[in-house]
């Protein structure tokens, strides 16, 4: 995995500091390109060729590109260039994407299988050409003010430069609404991401910038409908094999997270079939209610591998190195227990394979077993335990089964993908209007939904939003803070389109999530390990923000809410309430703790 930055003007100095600033992205080597019209820079961690043929960035046949990813495919797409009357110097996949761009053009995209973020720059067609992979594994954030355009992997990159940084309400309101930035929106006005399956091209010369969508999952999907049921179910064990054997190739040490649960359990048994030994990673917490090890050793000692695991505590200062790590607010909590378990497997691997993806495909969430309650439950039934399940006592502990009922009933409402959305949300839309007041606008102009029906009507949405700016900006934020390549089989586009083509009842059979995915793995795994219940991994905030004098500074104090965005006298009364055990207000509270600590290392990082 890599760091790629650019900008649409010559300054090798500018854009060396851009590269260093994500030394984390690609710690063995630095690169930078310069002529009388643009300037390239690359961090690399080299994972193909580690020679310095996998130098960027990288000339061929006129072209100059700076890439981030892995093309998982490149050798066959290497051998069809090569009848073409292409020659190559290097074993690298980089060197493939800017040979097939040269042959297909923008085209080539449509061919790659894999996760990618790079620019293409042209000196003939005085031209950037930038493409993002289809679910958005790799991050790629861009400005443009009408005169300068620059990009880059990080936007800690891009603010090397002297730009404007007005924050984006809309972006407030994302993030306080479902945890993460979501959309092409970024916390800053002018910023923008490239959108997952887009690319994007920049002329030079007359300053346009277009973008365009190259992948359509809905086309994917119905494409595969063509199909009888039973072939498409014949198809996909192989598939998801496929997906994860071309996912361990490559020229450095690999390895897979095992947390225990069914996805990344299913993953290391494939993997275990053939690979003895093969090295997965876990990690323990010392408070059990949030620690998973002994399932990951069960699993472990199942399937033969070389186990590694660490016994750690989530303290103030892990929260304090990830939060100075983030580009923009991040919510999700489960991001602190990532970035130290990619910490323990960076100890023995440079790339690791990744469970993420598998709920959002096969239907894994426990919102989607509330979809299915609330069609079956009588509104009225809901409407009399309503005030019975919000006077049940809060708990310190891991997402609870009292939680999960208190946000039921909360957010019944008739329409099932906003009822779905508002289930996942922080603060709805009644929370927002207190919090931000002026600044609030509602869900339905943050997030457009899909027009769509059923339970593939949620997976598009959460495929769409949830996974590709939290969970993969998570993943992708957390391991390469420790330059760790992470790699998504269930995120096969081959994978992906068919598993959705299926009627809902293969993945959600009564109340059973991933009904398809367990029956598949309980021919690779124990029984008790394919139908526990789904955990998942999160952090205990509630504790945090009791016991922290610094997370409740920063959420409380007038320097920290200085900005003027928030209602401090809610927050005030949220946290007061939180301290004294009347109100779980921890998910809550911590979203304020994030945002108001990301504002004040931007705008105030001299002060005090």
């Amino acid at each position: 995995m890599c760091g790629i930055a650019g900008f649409n003007w010559p300054d090798r100095l500018i854009a060396q500091r851009m590269a260093q600033t994500m030394q984390h992205r690609g710690p063995d080597d630095q690169g930078v390109f310069c002529d009388d019209h643009v300037s390239l820079a690359h961090r690399r961690l080299a994972i193909l060729d580690l020679s310095e043929k996998g130098h960027q960035p990288m000339h061929y046949k006129g072209l100059v590109i700076v890439y981030n990813g892995e093309i998982y495919n490149f050798r066959q797409l290497r051998q069809l260039l090569e009848k073409d009357g292409y020659r190559f110097d290097s074993n690298t996949d980089t060197e493939v994407v800017v040979a097939a761009y040269h042959r297909w053009g923008a085209a080539c995209v449509q061919r790659f299988n894999g996760m990618w973020a790079f620019c293409i720059y042209d000196p003939q067609q005085r031209q950037f050409f930038l493409s993002r992979d289809r679910f958005g594994i790799k991050p790629l954030y861009y400005y443009f003010d009408g005169h300068r355009f620059i990009f880059a992997s990080e936007l800690k990159s891009i603010l090397v430069h002297q730009i404007d940084k007005r924050i984006d309400i809309q972006a407030v309101n994302l993030f306080f609404y479902q945890k993460y930035v979501g959309r092409e929106l970024c916390i800053l006005e002018d910023v923008r991401k490239l959108m997952p399956g887009h690319n994007l091209m920049f002329d030079l010369t007359s300053g346009r910038l277009q973008t365009e969508r190259y992948y359509d999952l809905l086309s994917e999907i119905d494409a595969h409908r063509v199909q009888s049921i039973h072939d498409r179910l014949e198809m996909i064990e192989g598939i998801l094999t496929d997906a994860i054997q071309i996912r361990l190739v490559a020229d450095v040490p690999v390895g897979s997270f095992l947390s225990g649960g069914l996805d990344s359990s299913l993953i290391s048994a494939i993997i275990s079939r053939n690979h003895n030994n093969f090295k997965t990673f876990s990690i323990g917490f010392r408070d059990a209610s949030y620690s998973e090890l002994r399932w990951s050793r069960l699993v472990s000692s199942r399937l033969g591998t070389d186990h590694h695991y660490d016994i750690m505590d989530l303290d103030e200062p892990v929260i304090r190195a990830v939060c100075d790590a983030m580009d923009e607010p991040f919510g999700d909590a489960s991001v602190f227990p990532t970035y130290l378990l990619s910490g323990i497997a960076r100890r023995k691997v440079i790339v690791c394979l990744s469970g993420d993806g598998g709920d959002e495909v096969f239907g894994g969430y426990d919102t989607y077993k509330a979809y299915k309650l609330a069609s079956i439950l009588p509104e009225w039934l809901i409407k009399s335990v309503r005030p019975l399940v919000q006077a049940m006592p809060d708990s310190d502990k891991k997402v609870t089964a009292i939680f999960k009922a208190k946000r039921f009933v909360r957010d019944l409402g008739h329409d099932p993908i906003r009822r779905h959305m508002d289930w996942m949300a922080t603060f709805n839309d009644d929370g927002r209007r207190q919090l931000l007041t002026e600044g609030f606008i509602p869900a339905g102009e943050l997030l457009p939904l899909p027009k769509l029906r059923g339970l593939l009507a949620l997976q598009f949405a959460d495929i769409q939003y949830y996974l590709a700016e939290d969970i993969l900006k998570k993943v992708d934020m957390a391991s390469m803070l420790h330059s760790l390549e992470v790699r998504v089989p269930f995120l096969d586009y081959r994978l992906v389109s068919l598993v959705l083509s299926l009627p809902s009842q293969y993945l959600l059979r009564g109340l059973q999530t991933k009904s398809l995915l367990r029956r598949m793995a309980s021919r690779y795994l124990p029984w008790q390990v394919v139908h526990r219940p789904k955990r998942g991994f999160t952090a205990p905030v509630s504790r945090w923000i009791r016991s922290s004098a610094w997370i409740q500074d920063c959420i409380g104090s007038e320097g920290y809410l200085s900005h003027g965005l928030l209602n401090k006298g809610l927050v005030h009364q949220m946290l007061q309430e939180h301290l004294a055990h009347k109100q779980d207000w921890a998910r809550q509270l911590w979203l304020v703790f994030i945002f108001n600590n990301w504002v004040h290392r931007q705008f105030h990082a001299g002060d005090g």
